[in-house]
């Protein structure tokens, strides 16, 4: 794996290994997650204030980490049909939508899903 260096500060790098260490990952392995976890997010559309709502609301409700993973995949769904319809509809395109880009909309079969 071919790898760069950059510089981070130094309480992001502490923070980095202390939760790393909780999984069993480096500090390079958890900030890496961290910056996956970002994109995505922002592929998404979802901004950061309605990622927070959802997770303290699911572990409000159920006081377990899957209650947050469930919700986001409620946001994620509804999200998706809500951009199913207006691709179908024609009031966007395919290419307009980030995770459609390349002309792959027509070939999309989305996993557990009626769409």
């Amino acid at each position: 794996m071919n790898s760069n260096s950059i510089r981070i500060g130094a309480e992001l790098f502490r923070t980095a290994q202390e939760e790393g260490a909780l999984m069993s990952r480096s500090a390079a392995q958890q900030v890496e997650h961290w910056a996956r976890i970002g994109a995505a997010l922002e592929a998404s559309g979802m901004s950061v204030a309605q990622l927070s709502e959802l997770l303290q609301a699911g572990m409000a409700k159920q006081g377990k980490a899957e209650a947050g993973d469930a919700a986001l995949w409620a946001f994620k769904r509804s999200r998706q049909a809500l951009d199913l319809e207006n691709v179908r509809s024609g009031r966007l395109s395919g290419d307009q939508l980030s995770w459609f880009a390349g002309g792959k909309a027509k070939d999309l079969r989305l996993i557990d899903s009626p769409y």
